[in-house]
């Protein structure tokens, strides 16, 4: 049971590239509340969790992974941001790259104010295809993390209800101990 009006809120803002899964994990947290709206270049709903007898809405918003497009509306998503959640697809190099070369820098004005996460996505098709198609490992995006001085670092499979309801959690809890130097759940 939660405590009568420690309701608390988290603004939280999905960042990376085209297809790594953000727009299915946004639509997997808040797809039971109606009052979720889609838009095309930034989705916005909301979704409620209690951690440690706190209930926390957590405001959730989905971006284009196309950082032209991001710039459009980076000015009025970013402000006020509690936790930035820089996406990457875990069977695509490419895309955990991006993460330091395009979405580290588009929120670095904010990042001394902001936690950042890192938040590996599709899980479910991580399958080491050879040398030339290796998935990204979970102790490779651990170590990322850490060199960039992230608040944390999780995986999870958009299509599994626990590991989502686990992130949901985790986002709570990253947020919510300042004392907290990296999060990491598996």
């Amino acid at each position: 049971m939660t405590k009568k009006g420690s309701l608390r809120k988290v603004k939280c803002v999905l960042l990376g590239d085209s297809q790594v899964g953000k727009t299915t994990m946004f639509n997997t947290c808040v797809i039971n509340d109606e009052n979720n709206k889609k838009a095309d270049l930034c989705n916005c709903g909301s979704f409620n969790v209690t951690v440690d007898n706190t209930e926390y809405t957590i405001e959730i918003h989905d971006t284009a992974g196309n950082p032209t497009e991001l710039k459009l509306i980076s000015s009025l998503t970013f402000p006020r941001t509690d936790i930035f959640v820089l996406c990457y697809n875990v069977t695509n190099h490419t895309t955990l790259e991006n993460v330091e070369e395009v979405w580290l820098k588009e929120i670095e004005k904010f990042r001394k104010k902001t936690k950042t996460i890192l938040l590996g996505l599709k899980t479910d098709q991580r399958v080491d295809k050879g040398a030339h198609h290796k998935p990204v490992s979970y102790y490779q995006a651990k170590d990322f993390a850490e060199k960039h001085l992230l608040t944390g670092f999780t995986e999870c499979c958009a299509f599994d209800p626990i590991r989502v309801e686990n992130f949901k959690k985790f986002v709570v809890e990253c947020h919510a101990d300042d004392n907290k130097d990296n999060c990491v759940i598996q």
